[in-house]
């Protein structure tokens, strides 16, 4: 990267202005700080050891991993949206899917069905 690149203004002079994305969650400190609990939960239910303990009681393992009652919500309804909203990391997404049965492709198009609907509400 060049100087010129490492800025704002230098970056848009190169690679012209940003997309204007509709539903982008921009990823920023302040937002994996808070789903810093979440996205800890949903790693270590992918690991093996934690698997079948979350499988066997869910609410057990949300309890043991002291979710807030909101983010229980999110994962009871597997509400992905809201997940990456709430500042959960795609990766764990990612992993956890494979608990909850969905693959990260199933994911998307859950997420891209849900939004359209929202746009159409």
């Amino acid at each position: 990267m060049t100087p010129l690149q490492r800025t704002a203004a230098g970056r848009e002079a190169v690679f012209g202005p940003p997309a204007a994305l509709t539903g982008l969650v921009p990823y920023r400190g302040e937002l994996a700080q808070r789903g810093y609990r979440l996205n800890r939960f949903l790693v270590q239910i992918s690991q093996h050891q934690n698997r079948q303990a979350y499988l066997d009681d869910e609410e057990a393992a949300m309890a043991a991993a002291q979710l807030a009652p909101a983010e229980r919500d999110m994962v009871r309804q597997r509400d992905y949206n809201a997940m990456l909203a709430h500042g959960v990391n795609i990766y764990a997404l990612a992993k956890a899917g494979y608990v909850f049965g969905h693959s990260l492709l199933e994911i998307g198009r859950g997420m891209r069905e849900a939004g359209a609907r929202r746009e159409h509400a």
